[in-house]
C-alpha cells in the first residue's frame, strides 16, 4: 500500500479541518482533501517520502491558502449566465446523489491507482495529473518513448480492469 494513501486514510479528518477553517460547504472540504491526496500521491511517484504525514499537512495548508486566495480574488466566478434569460445558475449546486457518487468513485479510483506497480503509477500520474507530454515524462524517467507509452497504456488497462 502507498505510504501516502495509508497516511491520508489515518489523518483524513485532520486534513479536512484545515479546509474547514475557510470553507463552509462539506463538499468543498472533501474536494480539497481529495486534491491534497492526489497532489501528494503524484509527488510520491517522483520522490521517496519518508514521513508521509509530515508531507501531507504542508500540501493541504498550501492548497488551502491557494484556494482562499482564489476565492478572495474571484468571488463571482461561480455564477454563469444561463443563456440570455434573467436567471443566474450557481454551478456549485450539485445534488447529494452526485456528490456521494463522485466521492465513492474517487475513493475506488484512488485505491486502484495506489495499487498499480510503481513505474506504471508514476507514468500515469505524470501524464494525467501533471499533464506532461510523453516526451517530457520519458526524459524525466530516463526511459524510451516507446517504453513510456507502454507503461501508460498498461496502467490504463490495469486501472480499467480493476475498476
Amino acid at each position: 500500500m502507498s505510504k501516502i494513501l495509508h497516511a491520508f486514510q489515518q489523518h483524513e479528518k485532520s486534513i479536512k479541518r484545515i479546509f474547514a477553517r475557510d470553507c463552509r460547504r462539506s463538499e468543498d472540504i472533501k474536494g480539497y482533501a481529495q486534491e491534497t491526496f492526489i497532489k501528494a500521491l503524484a509527488a510520491e511517484t517522483k520522490i521517496d517520502i519518508q514521513k508521509p504525514k509530515a508531507f501531507l499537512f504542508p500540501v493541504a495548508k498550501n492548497l488551502a491558502l491557494s484556494a482562499l486566495n482564489i476565492k478572495v480574488n474571484a468571488s463571482t466566478d461561480h455564477l454563469k449566465d444561463s443563456g440570455g434569460t434573467e436567471v443566474l445558475i450557481d454551478e456549485r449546486e450539485v445534488s447529494i446523489e452526485n456528490q456521494t457518487d463522485g466521492q465513492r468513485k474517487f475513493a475506488v479510483a484512488s485505491k486502484v491507482i495506489a495499487g498499480l506497480p510503481e513505474y506504471h503509477r508514476q507514468a500515469l500520474l505524470m501524464h494525467k495529473v501533471e499533464k506532461l507530454k510523453f516526451k517530457q515524462i520519458a526524459t524525466r524517467l530516463n526511459v524510451s518513448l516507446s517504453t513510456l507509452e507502454k507503461r501508460v497504456a498498461t496502467a490504463l488497462v490495469l486501472s480499467n480492469t480493476r475498476l
